[in-house]
């Protein structure tokens, strides 16, 4: 059986990463910035120029994409940082301009299925992903399926509310886990914090509040392990509703895995029932910015029949 080569997307709102694959390996791989001020057409011109560069050398085209995706049709739906994507049937056009066949996914699925296929979660039945960056998306694999939902919208869990008192999202919603968790968010919380003890950075983003942690910062740590308390207490309302062997975690502010880890399994521990008869493991991601590419990759090679 002849070997598919894919050419897989992963479209974020600062940049656009691909690779060529085959085998489950990325034979090239490049980027590309997304200009989203220069509007959708013209970033699916650029997908499109760079698939007819590789025509010849390709067999599929996968692409993942943020926001709420019909997997089934590729149709993409209100994506946080593509403005004017609301409704773009997205493999309708490629496949038109291309004449390959192309499958959409969500971003946060493509990560799931690529860390479960290629990564950390190899050979597990149950296994959801979380990516933590500027916000907090989520893929479920339940029982060796991509959990999708009744309109392909399952799985927004950023947006489960975790204290209805909480902070405003960008959703509307108060108390999102997204609220906590993603990076703009921590960065204010941070500041306000680090202020009081007359630590003033020139910015506050994870990674600087990392390194400082790492510097043996007390208050820093006291922010990294306040992290992991509300990541802990999202991860046990995960746990109570899906029963996961594998929590895998990804995105930039998993480079802090060490700094939170610990807070977010001692949280577990305390509110998840029956938390010794479980199979609970969290790890970190092993493929980095590969998951999403190689997830994409997987769903296009099975024809999107992963569900």
């Amino acid at each position: 059986m002849k070997l598919k080569r894919i050419l897989s997307f992963d479209i974020g709102g600062t940049n656009v990463k691909y690779g060529v694959v085959e085998d489950g390996k990325i034979l090239e791989r490049g980027s590309f910035p997304t200009v989203v001020d220069k509007g959708k057409d013209f970033l699916i011109s650029r997908l499109v120029e760079l698939a007819r560069e590789k025509i010849d050398r390709i067999d599929e085209i996968g692409l993942a994409v943020a926001g709420l995706v019909d997997h089934e049709k590729g149709i993409v739906y209100e994506p946080p940082n593509l403005p004017g994507w609301n409704y773009v049937p997205i493999k309708e056009i490629i496949e038109s301009k291309t004449e390959k066949p192309t499958f959409v996914l969500n971003d946060a699925n493509a990560f799931v299925l690529g860390e479960w296929q290629f990564g950390i979660g190899r050979k597990v039945s149950n296994v959801i992903g979380i990516t933590l960056g500027t916000g907090v998306g989520g893929g479920i694999i339940a029982h060796g399926k991509l959990l999708l939902g009744g309109v392909h919208f399952a799985a927004e869990i950023g947006h489960m509310v975790i204290d209805p008192s909480g902070p405003v999202c960008n959703c509307g919603q108060r108390g999102c886990w997204e609220a906590f968790l993603g990076s703009a968010y921590f960065s204010q919380r941070a500041k306000v914090f680090l202020q009081k003890y007359g630590i003033v950075l020139k910015e506050y983003s994870p990674k600087e509040l990392s390194e400082l942690a790492k510097q043996g910062s007390e208050p820093a740590k006291l922010l990294w392990e306040e992290f992991g308390y509300f990541l802990g207490i999202g991860l046990t309302n995960l746990t109570h509703i899906f029963d996961p062997e594998v929590f895998v975690i990804g995105g930039g502010v998993s480079n802090a895995f060490e700094l939170f880890i610990e807070s977010a399994t001692n949280t577990m521990k305390e509110r998840v029932m029956g938390y010794a008869k479980r199979r609970i493991e969290i790890r970190k991601s092993s493929l980095g910015d590969d998951s999403a590419l190689l997830g994409a990759y997987y769903f296009a090679h099975e024809e999107g029949k992963v569900w």
